[in-house]
C-alpha cells in the first residue's frame, strides 16, 4: 500500500469506479436480509420485550450494514483510482523514455556512420603510405646499388689510368735520357719501360693505329733504337698520351665525385622523406585505432540502447493491455 500510494502520488484525476455500482445493488439485498430478520424477530417479540423492540434492532442493523458498505466503497475507489494513476504515470514514463532511446539510437547511428568513414579513410591514408614508404626504401637501395657499381667501376678505372701514368712517367724519363746518351743499356732500359707502358695500357683506352705502329715498331728495333729517330717520335707519343691519361684522370675524379655528391643528396631526401612519412604513418595508425576503439563503444552503446529501447516497448504495450 505504501509503494503504490509513493507511485500514484500526485495523480488528481477522478477515475470512475464501475465496482461501486455493483456494491450499491447489495443494498436490497440487506434489506431483504433485514426483512427476514425482523420477521423471525417478531414471533418472539414477547420474550425479548425487556431488551428492545425487533424493529428497532433491525433499523440498527441497516444502519450499521449502510456504513459499512459506504466505507468499504471508498477503499476501494481509493485503491482503484491509485491503480489507474500508477498504469497513467507508467505508461506515460515508458513511453518518455522510449521516444528518449530512439532519439540516442538516431544519434549513436550517424555517430557509428562517421566513425566508420574515418576508420576507412585513415585505412587508405595508411595504405598509401605503407606503400610510399615501401617504395621509398627500394629506391635507396636501387640509388645505393647503382652508385656502388658506378663506384667500382670508377675504381677499377682510375687504378689502370694511375698504373698507366706511372709506367708513362717512367718511360719517358729513360727515353729523354737514353736519347742524351749513346749506351746500349740506357737503349734496353727505354725498350723496357715503353713495353710496361704498352703492357699497363687500360683495356677501355684506345690509340690511333699510327701511334701503336710506331710503337710497335720502336720495341722491335732492338739495341738500334738509340740510333733511330723513332725514339724522338716515341717520347712525343709518350708525352701526349701522359696528358691525355693525366686530364681524364682528373675528369674521371670530378665526374665520380659530382656523382657521389648526387647520390648522397638523394638519400638524405629519401631519408628526411621517410621518417615524414613513417610518423605520419605512426600518427594515422594512432588516430585509427581511437576511432575503430570510439567506434566499438558507440556500437555496443547503440546494442544496448536498441535492446532497452525494445524491452520497454514490450513492457509498455503490456501495461497498456493490462491497464
Amino acid at each position: 500500500q505504501a509503494r503504490l500510494d509513493s507511485i500514484t502520488s500526485g495523480c488528481t484525476r477522478p477515475i470512475p469506479l464501475a465496482l461501486s455500482a455493483k456494491m450499491q445493488l447489495s443494498l436490497p439485498m440487506a434489506l431483504l436480509v433485514a426483512a427476514t430478520v425482523l420477521a423471525t424477530s417478531a414471533s418472539a417479540a414477547s420474550s425479548r420485550a425487556a431488551v428492545g423492540s425487533p424493529v428497532e434492532r433491525v433499523v440498527n442493523l441497516l444502519k450499521d450494514l449502510k456504513v459499512k458498505m459506504e466505507m468499504d466503497e471508498k477503499s476501494e475507489q481509493q485503491v482503484y483510482d491509485k491503480y489507474a494513476c500508477w498504469c497513467e504515470k507508467t505508461t506515460a514514463r515508458k513511453a518518455a523514455g522510449i521516444k528518449e532511446a530512439s532519439h540516442d539510437v538516431r544519434g549513436y547511428g550517424q555517430i557509428i556512420l562517421t566513425l566508420k568513414g574515418k576508420v576507412a579513410t585513415l585505412a587508405s591514408e595508411i595504405s598509401e603510405l605503407e606503400t610510399g614508404i615501401k617504395t621509398n626504401k627500394e629506391e635507396q637501395a636501387q640509388a645505393t646499388n647503382i652508385r656502388q657499381r658506378e663506384n667500382a667501376a670508377y675504381v677499377a678505372e682510375t687504378s689502370e689510368l694511375k698504373q698507366a701514368i706511372a709506367a708513362l712517367e717512367q718511360a719517358v724519363t729513360v727515353l729523354v735520357a737514353g736519347s742524351q746518351a749513346s749506351s746500349l743499356l740506357q737503349a734496353q732500359s727505354a725498350q723496357a719501360k715503353v713495353k710496361a707502358f704498352v703492357d699497363a695500357l687500360p683495356a677501355s683506352v684506345s690509340m690511333k693505329s699510327d701511334k701503336v705502329m710506331l710503337l710497335s715498331k720502336y720495341l722491335r728495333s732492338g739495341a738500334n733504337a738509340k740510333y733511330t729517330p723513332q725514339s724522338f717520335t716515341v717520347q712525343g707519343i709518350l708525352k701526349d698520351t701522359y696528358e691525355t691519361f693525366v686530364t681524364d684522370l682528373e675528369s674521371s675524379t670530378q665526374a665520380e665525385a659530382k656523382a657521389n655528391t648526387g647520390f648522397e643528396d638523394l638519400i638524405a631526401t629519401k631519408t628526411t622523406e621517410l621518417k615524414e612519412m613513417e610518423a605520419e604513418l605512426e600518427k594515422k595508425a594512432g588516430e585509427k585505432a581511437e576511432n575503430e576503439q570510439r567506434l566499438a563503444d558507440t556500437q555496443q552503446m547503440y546494442d544496448d540502447t536498441a535492446a532497452s529501447r525494445e524491452a520497454d516497448i514490450a513492457f509498455f504495450d503490456e501495461t497498456k493491455a493490462a491497464c
